[in-house]
């Protein structure tokens, strides 16, 4: 089945590597414009140079922090400019470290909220002003099944992804009337690039460190995900396939998580 996003305008943030590099190449090759950020200006513009050799002008990016609101109001003015607003917005800017409640510093705590939870509160209320004058949109925001599960492993964010859910839900309820709807997508394990920092080499190739990680977490599918299975969900909560899809969280995970 074709799912084409022809003359909409998506929003992707991080979109350099990882989930946001998979959402972003997705939506482009179904018609629609994206802009889409990152911190690394440099790295970016490489991205968005291949990009445009076949999209031409459908695609744009810009440097933004998504933790600073200064930033966040450049990239909303940014699309309006060129775009003439926005239908999709992809908060997909992440961090997450390692760490329990006492050895998570204050630091670390404020990272996690500032760069996950803050960004979708600061990308969302911007952008839903702009929606409303476009007749509605979707907002996705992309989460974990910590959210719903959490990890003792990674504290702050699991505490962080709670908030996220709680906040679509929240944005779902208050903007439906506007025809503006707001989902989650709940990631278990995704080959994005910080696998590749975790892989030692000399223990054996990436495809057997990969797989031994799907197994000790208990993957039932015994592997790990890919970032363009995500952007595949992605797809379909930005299109009107999902016209009556609000206020939920689907979790692309293998079956990873143990929650009904």
């Amino acid at each position: 089945m074709e799912i084409r996003l022809d003359n909409k305008v998506a929003i992707v943030t991080g979109g350099r590597q990882g989930v946001g590099h998979a959402i972003t190449e997705r939506f482009l090759a179904e018609g629609a414009s994206v802009l889409t950020c990152a911190r690394d200006r440099d790295g970016l513009d490489a991205v968005v140079d291949g990009w445009r050799q076949t999209h031409g002008e459908r695609i744009a990016g810009i440097r933004a922090d998504v933790s600073r609101l200064a930033d966040v109001e450049h990239l909303l003015e940014v699309a309006q400019r060129q775009f003439g607003g926005v239908d999709i917005l992809v908060n997909n800017a992440a961090t997450s470290q390692m760490g329990t409640l006492e050895s998570l510093s204050e630091e670390q705590w404020r990272s996690e909220v500032d760069v996950k939870l803050m960004s979708m509160v600061r990308t969302a209320r911007l952008a839903v002003p702009l929606m409303r004058e476009r007749g509605g949109g979707s907002i996705i925001n992309v989460n974990a099944i910590f959210a719903r599960q959490p990890d003792m492993g990674f504290y702050a964010s699991s505490v962080v992804r709670a908030g996220c859910l709680s906040l679509t839900k929240l944005i779902a309820k208050e903007y439906g009337k506007d025809n503006i709807r707001a989902n989650a997508i709940g990631i278990g394990l995704a080959a994005t690039p910080p696998w590749q920092a975790w892989h030692d080499p000399a223990k054996g190739s990436f495809e057997d460190f990969l797989a031994e990680c799907a197994a000790q977490y208990g993957v039932p599918m015994q592997r790990i995900g890919d970032p363009a299975e995500v952007a595949n969900v992605a797809l379909f909560l930005a299109s009107e396939l999902s016209s009556y899809v609000s206020g939920t969280q689907i979790d692309v995970d293998g079956g990873l998580a143990a929650y009904l």
